[in-house]
């Protein structure tokens, strides 16, 4: 990835309050902003169920079809 492409997402990231940079001399420094990622993360806990739901009807999908083609 080149630095222009990494600039630009660290910016989108720092628009959407996920991450805080300060500039240190010729350096920037990124950290994290944990309120929002706790906003995020119950965003990924609900597809995170939904995506293991799923899964699980999948693998109970492909054992039946195991079952019926013996």
């Amino acid at each position: 990835m080149s630095l222009t492409g990494l600039n630009k997402h660290v910016r989108i990231l720092e628009e959407a309050g996920l991450v805080k940079t300060e500039k240190h001399g010729r350096t920037r420094h990124c950290y994290l902003g944990p309120r929002r990622l706790e906003d995020v993360g119950g965003w990924v806990e609900a597809y995170r169920r939904t995506w293991d739901d799923r899964f699980e009807r999948l693998d109970d999908i492909i054992e039946r079809k195991k079952g019926t083609s013996k």
